[in-house]
Formats: C-alpha cells, sequence, structure tokens
C-alpha cells in the first residue's frame, strides 16, 4: 500500500480498531491499523461477557436492544465472511442476589418494560445448581452470553494482513503529526487518524482532557475435574463455561496500579471468591492469570469525536466492561460518522467534554 493512498490510519488492533478497520473496508476505504502486537490490549483479555443489565439494580442502557442486535449482526457478518465458525456464544446466565435488597430491585424491574424481555422469576438458594452457591438466590436472565475474543482478533488480525492493513509497531506521540493537509505517523500519510487505544488515550496529548477512568481487571482461567455450571453465573464474580471446555472467572478492579500485570493480591482475591461462589473447589486448576485495563468514562457512555481544533484527529473509545456488547454498534456509527458526515448521538460525542478556550 502506497502511503499516499490510505484514507483512515487506526491505532490500535484491539476490539474498537479492529471492528472499525472492519466497517471503513467494507466501505471500500483504505485502511492502517498500526497495532503493537497486543502488548496493551484489554480486549485479548476481556472475557467478552454479553450481560445486558448493569449494576447491582440490574439496569439496561436506552440502547440495549440496538446493540443486541447489531452484535449478532457483526459478529456473524465476519464469521460468515471470514469462514469461521461463531464468535458469539449465546449462553443464559444465572444472576445471584449478592443482597435481600436486590430481591426488591429484581421485583420492581419485573414490571420495567424496557428490562422485562431479560428478565425471567427468581429462584432460591437451593436452585442454582449443586457447585453454586447462592445463598439469597437469585434469577436467570436473557440475552445472555459471552464472545470468543482472542479468537476474534487473532482472525481478523489474519484478515487485515491479507489485506495489506496492518502494520504491527509502536505509535508514540512523538511520531505523529498532523496538519490542514494530512496526518504522518512515521514515514505514512494518511487523510485521517483514528486513536481506539484504549486507557492509553489518557497519554495521549491531543485526548488527554477526555475522562476516561481506567479499571484494571484480572481474569482466571480454569479446569476442573467436575463440571461447575452450564450457564454463565453471575454474582461477586462471574464464571463462564466455554465452548472448547475450561471455564474463565473474574473479575477484579483497581484504580491505582493501571498496569497489565497480574499480581498476587489479584490471584488471592480470585481463588478467596472461587472459594465463596463454589460449594467444593477441589479439583479446580488455575491454568491462565491475566490482566487487562478497561477504559472506563466519567459518565459510562463511549468516546467518539473529532478532535475541536485538529480535524483529521479522531478518537473511538470509552467502552468500559461493556466492550462485546456495545462496540459493534459503535463501531458502525462510527465509519459512517467518518465516511458520510453522519451525526453522532450527543451522549457520546466527545464535543459534550470539549475544552473551552
Amino acid at each position: 500500500m502506497g502511503p499516499l493512498e490510505i484514507d483512515f490510519a487506526i491505532v490500535g488492533q484491539g476490539l474498537a480498531g479492529s471492528l472499525l478497520a472492519w466497517q471503513l473496508i467494507r466501505l471500500e476505504k483504505k485502511v492502517l491499523v498500526i497495532d503493537d502486537g497486543h502488548r496493551t490490549s484489554s480486549s485479548r483479555v476481556a472475557a467478552g461477557l454479553v450481560n445486558p443489565l448493569a449494576g447491582m439494580r440490574f439496569n439496561a442502557h436506552p440502547r440495549t436492544n440496538e446493540w443486541l442486535d447489531s452484535m449478532a449482526d457483526v459478529y456473524q457478518e465476519i464469521a460468515q465472511a471470514l469462514g469461521k465458525g461463531a464468535y458469539f456464544h449465546p449462553l443464559p446466565m444465572q444472576r445471584l442476589f449478592r443482597s435481600p435488597e436486590q430481591r426488591r430491585f429484581h421485583r420492581r424491574q419485573l414490571e420495567n418494560a424496557a428490562v422485562q424481555p431479560y428478565l425471567a422469576e427468581s429462584f432460591g438458594p437451593d436452585e442454582a445448581g449443586p457447585a453454586i452457591r447462592a445463598p439469597d438466590g437469585g434469577f436467570c436472565q436473557q440475552k445472555t452470553g459471552y464472545v470468543a475474543l482472542p479468537r476474534l482478533l487473532d482472525d481478523l488480525r489474519q484478515w487485515l494482513r491479507g489485506q495489506d492493513a496492518l502494520i504491527e509497531a509502536e505509535s508514540l506521540p512523538g511520531n505523529v503529526a498532523a496538519d490542514e493537509d494530512e496526518v504522518r505517523v512515521g514515514e505514512r500519510r494518511a487523510a485521517q487518524l483514528i486513536f481506539c487505544e484504549g486507557y492509553r488515550v489518557r497519554d495521549n496529548p491531543w485526548f488527554d482532557w477526555l475522562p476516561v477512568q481506567p479499571d484494571k481487571g484480572e481474569i482466571l482461567r480454569l479446569q476442573s475435574s467436575q463440571p461447575l455450571t452450564h450457564d454463565i453465573v453471575n454474582g461477586a464474580h462471574w464464571l463462564i463455561p466455554l465452548a472448547e471446555g475450561g471455564y474463565r472467572f473474574g473479575a477484579t478492579h483497581e484504580h491505582r496500579q493501571i498496569d497489565c500485570q497480574p499480581t498476587p493480591q489479584g490471584r488471592s482475591r480470585l481463588e478467596q471468591g472461587l472459594e465463596e461462589l463454589l460449594t467444593d473447589a477441589t479439583g479446580i486448576e488455575i491454568v491462565e492469570h491475566e490482566a487487562g485495563v478497561r477504559p472506563a468514562t466519567a459518565d459510562r457512555n463511549a468516546l467518539l469525536g473529532t478532535h475541536p481544533k485538529i480535524r483529521r484527529l479522531h478518537v473511538c473509545n470509552g467502552f468500559g466492561a461493556r466492550g462485546a456488547l456495545s462496540i459493534p454498534w459503535h463501531a458502525r456509527i462510527m465509519a459512517d460518522y467518518l465516511v458520510d458526515g453522519a451525526l453522532l448521538p450527543t451522549d457520546v460525542d466527545i464535543a459534550r467534554y470539549t475544552p473551552t478556550p
């Protein structure tokens, strides 16, 4: 690819950068993704959990239905185009009440039309399955599952290579320059540049004013000599049975030590959580311990849009823990914005945070 042929350069091949590249290439644009070999990608570590109801009160985002529809379409489209197996694995979820008060929240939400599609009636303490402790009971949640993110990102990485649309390099601020005519990344020139670099956007000199709130999470991969659950279990921690065998268990939350290194403290907290969730934790082997940083935001909405002064620089970021569910929709609207000038919703447009002169 000649350097003058690049319409859009993208920094980061996590889920946001990969799906934005997918959408732009499908719109027949020349794209170059610049990635550091997933060295700092939280998407590689994330469990890909799809959960329409967030928090202790089981609230749904107003766009949850749109996110679910877009997610199903995009992941299926990619699987079919690449000739691969399904990336999204639908599984019911057992939401475990963490207090008697949560039973009241559940009863109220049963009367909420916006949340009803995802809810079922509650169950008692002894109905979560023989391996699971549920002292306060819980309820079954619908339209849940997980996305096989490592396999998806590996397959998209190979596809991008086949499109001559990927280079492995670290994009440092000193290597980037922009003027009225073009953007330069090292020796390469492009018409536009989009930063999809996750929590590292807080150190980006063009977008460091955005209110990113990094949230480090640690996760375990498990093998068990006995089956633990056929459904996703979500209480103080979540447990996901994987299609290829084994389980993922997580996650911690850390807002001070922001890096991608697993810690003994994080492992200890997870092991304690596993003991509290399972009736019997014998026969379980921890085969992997990973850490990543979620790019959460102050208002829990994504960060999409254009630099207020340098109009060739853009950002697509801030998806927090809901990336597997919400990024397909956001990547579509970002591509339409970049290519056709479609308006971004005000609640995700970074114009809401544009610094005053």
